[in-house]
């Protein structure tokens, strides 16, 4: 790895904060990008519910003008998050993000690599503020970083933005897929008719609970435990593992069956209208609305007839602290219900690419563990840069 240096960030770097105010009035339709912490994902800029200022509100924010190769972290919110400027990002500006400018001496993706990875516990130490915890600008000028040689940033930083190029085609794959599973149900769709059938008459509908977090025998097991949390954070929808689990006792202890792989989960309550077809055996808490064909080929025709139907079962939501769409009330709803021959043929026609895309997902996942399994092992000298290179060879 050659020698590695302690350096504070501000020693190699130019740093700074966005724009921190007021933005009424200020958006435009077209104009400069603006970034917030929403559009700043771990290694990447988000371009969903991108906004635009105005040529001279931007001259007037000179101090946080981004320019590609800069970096900018998110400080609010879930700080640390952090991401180069892109090409076709072009010039920008943002809002409460901190911002990067690298010297010379620092590689951005490295850099963007070691805050997202490494740095984590340093950021979490420096956070400040009682309602909410931000990090500031001082703070982020302080962390102290262990700066490699330039060339070993760059090969390292080569190695890692391999996988991360194999994950974006895979994104891309993913999102194509997606997109034409939704055409191609539209297209089928067009030629049935709303039924007097009822979710309830053709599906088992049920829901979830949650065992008592008080008993620790509940919690910690190999049951696969889902809340809505699980299914919103899903950059598409195939659920293969949760952030808790139960045990068998908790199961036993809670309303909720373990529901099969294939299932559809549905947040019903707050969210309502999150899904995702469970990878893998999965209970789930009182958040959601289960829902499985009672006839097996027609699971895709109601995954997606689901999907399409999101606005109408918010207009039949209830709850003064909540929205929530009540199970009865959804056994209730009538839908659009074709010809067990057609239901098949869509079946045919959407399982390989629904297969396709929870492939990639899966790959995904496994590309993102290795990229932040080799950091540290390639910082500390463990993993040579030519044993990563034929790692990850093997894998892309």
């Amino acid at each position: 790895m050659g020698d590695v240096r302690q350096v504070a960030l501000g020693e190699v770097a130019d740093v700074t904060v966005g724009f921190v105010g007021s933005m009424a009035g200020e958006y435009v339709d077209v104009g400069v990008p603006f970034l917030r912490s929403l559009n700043v994902r771990p290694y990447r800029i988000d371009p969903a519910d991108l906004k635009y200022v105005g040529s001279a509100f931007h001259r007037r924010l000179s101090k946080s003008e981004l320019s590609p190769g800069d970096v900018v972290m998110v400080r609010t919110g879930k700080p640390g998050q952090a991401a180069v400027i892109p090409e076709w990002l072009g010039h920008a500006n943002c809002s409460d993000l901190v911002v990067i400018r690298p010297s010379s001496s620092v590689n951005a993706h490295w850099l963007v690599y070691y805050l997202n990875g490494m740095a984590r516990h340093a950021i979490a130490g420096g956070l400040v503020g009682a309602v909410q915890q931000h990090f500031n600008v001082k703070s982020t000028k302080e962390m102290q970083l262990p700066l490699p040689e330039r060339s070993a940033q760059d090969a390292i930083a080569g190695i890692l933005g391999t996988l991360d190029d194999k994950i974006a085609v895979n994104d891309q794959t993913i999102e194509l897929t997606l997109s034409y599973t939704d055409a191609l149900f539209k297209r089928a769709a067009a030629h049935v008719s709303r039924d007097s059938v009822t979710f309830g008459t053709v599906a088992d509908v049920g829901g979830g609970g949650t065992p008592k977090t008080i008993v620790e025998d509940f919690w910690g097991g190999d049951v696969a435990w889902a809340t809505p949390t699980d299914v919103t954070g899903l950059a598409a929808p195939y659920l293969s593992a949760t952030a808790r689990t139960i045990t068998p006792e908790g199961l036993r202890a809670c309303s909720s069956p373990l529901y099969p792989s294939g299932s559809i989960l549905m947040t019903s309550r707050a969210t309502i209208g999150a899904f995702a077809i469970a990878q893998i055996p999965t209970a789930v808490n009182q958040g959601f609305i289960v829902v499985n064909a009672k006839e097996p080929e027609y699971q895709w025709w109601l995954f997606h007839e689901m999907a399409s139907r999101v606005d109408d079962f918010l207009s039949y939501a209830n709850g003064a602290t909540f929205l929530e769409l009540p199970r009865k009330r959804f056994r209730d709803l009538s839908l659009r219900w074709p010809t067990s021959t057609a239901a098949k043929e869509f079946a045919e026609q959407v399982a390989p690419l629904h297969e396709l895309g929870a492939r990639m997902v899966e790959e995904n996942c496994t590309l993102a563990r290795t990229r932040d399994q080799l950091l540290p092992l390639l910082m500390s000298g463990k993993v040579t840069v030519k044993d990563a290179e034929d790692e990850v060879s093997g894998m892309v």
